[in-house]
């Protein structure tokens, strides 16, 4: 007795190709969507490159490997 009150049923290739290209339909759309949003609105433009400022200074200082050996090493005293 199945538990799922649907047939599992092999899907045909033509309900695949149309999946396929609702798929692609709404990506586009979300796309596009989201390049209008960047274009129309100053904030969105303004959050966008707060972002990827943030990004970079944080990638910049885990990667920074001069910063990391300078601040473990202690100068010797004699």
């Amino acid at each position: 007795m199945a538990i799922s009150p649907f047939n599992a049923r092999p899907a045909s290739p033509e309900g695949e190709r149309r999946r396929a290209r609702l798929a692609i339909a709404i990506a586009t759309v979300g796309i596009i969507a989201i390049l209008l949003a960047y274009a129309a609105s100053p904030g969105v433009r303004h959050a966008v490159t707060h972002a990827a400022h943030s990004v970079k200074h944080a990638v910049g200082h885990v990667l920074d490997n001069d910063k990391a050996a300078g601040a473990h090493a202690k100068p010797r005293s004699k």
